[in-house]
C-alpha cells in the first residue's frame, strides 16, 4: 500500500493547543509528502501514523509513517504549518496529548514505512541529496524499514526516485542581492 489509504486505522485527532508554544517559526515551507510503502498492520490496536516533515533548524527532515499502539485515553495532533498575519511561517510537529491536552511520549514505533531512495529534484530543477529521515524506530525484526545503529529508517532497498520527482528536503535558496528599494 503506497500514499496512505483511507481504510488505514488512525487515531483520534486532535488540534494543536492554540499558545505558541507548539509552534516553531520556520523558513521556508516543506517539500510534498515523500512516497511511502506502508507495511501490513502488525497488530489489531495499531494505528497508523502518517509520515511528517519535521524542521531540523534550517531544513525539513523527514519523519516516517508507522505503526504504533496509542496511549490510553490519549489523541494525537497531526504536524501543521500554519502562517500568521504578516505571512510568517511556523509549524508544530505531530504530538501525542493526554486526555487534558498536555503533551506525552509517543508510543514505541511496531513497524516504519520505507521511503524511496535515490537523488531528487528540486522545484527549481536542480538535483539535490535527500535529507535524512528523522528517526522512527521499529524493533528489530519488525516492520518493513529497519533502524540503523543512528535509529534513523534504513532506505536501502527502497525503489529509486526517478529524475523529476517530487523534492524531499530542499535547501534554503539564497535571494537575489537587494537593489537598495524596499519591495
Amino acid at each position: 500500500m503506497a500514499c496512505g489509504g483511507s481504510s488505514l486505522p488512525k487515531p483520534t485527532y486532535v488540534a494543536h493547543p492554540a499558545d505558541a508554544g507548539a509552534l516553531e517559526q520556520v523558513n521556508y515551507p516543506p517539500p510534498p509528502a515523500r512516497v511511502e510503502f506502508i507495511p501490513e498492520q502488525p497488530r489489531d490496536d495499531a494505528v497508523w501514523i502518517d509520515g511528517e516533515w519535521q524542521w531540523q533548524g534550517t531544513r525539513w527532515g523527514w519523519k516516517p509513517g508507522r505503526w504504533v499502539v496509542p496511549p490510553t485515553n490519549a489523541s494525537y495532533s497531526p504536524w501543521t504549518t500554519v502562517r500568521d498575519r504578516d505571512g510568517n511561517l511556523y509549524a508544530a510537529a505531530g504530538k501525542w496529548r493526554d486526555s487534558s491536552g498536555a503533551e506525552i511520549a509517543d508510543p514505541p514505533a511496531i513497524a516504519v514505512a520505507r521511503t524511496r531512495g535515490g537523488p531528487v529534484v528540486d522545484p527549481e530543477g536542480e538535483s539535490v541529496g535527500a535529507t535524512r529521515n528523522v528517526p522512527a524506530v521499529a524493533p528489530a525484526g519488525g516492520g518493513a524499514a529497519k533502524a540503523n545503529a543512528k535509529g534513523e529508517a534504513d532506505d536501502a532497498g527502497a525503489p529509486e526516485t526517478p529524475s523529476g520527482a517530487t523534492p524531499t528536503g530542499t535547501e534554503t535558496k539564497s535571494a537575489p542581492a537587494a537593489d537598495g528599494g524596499g519591495p
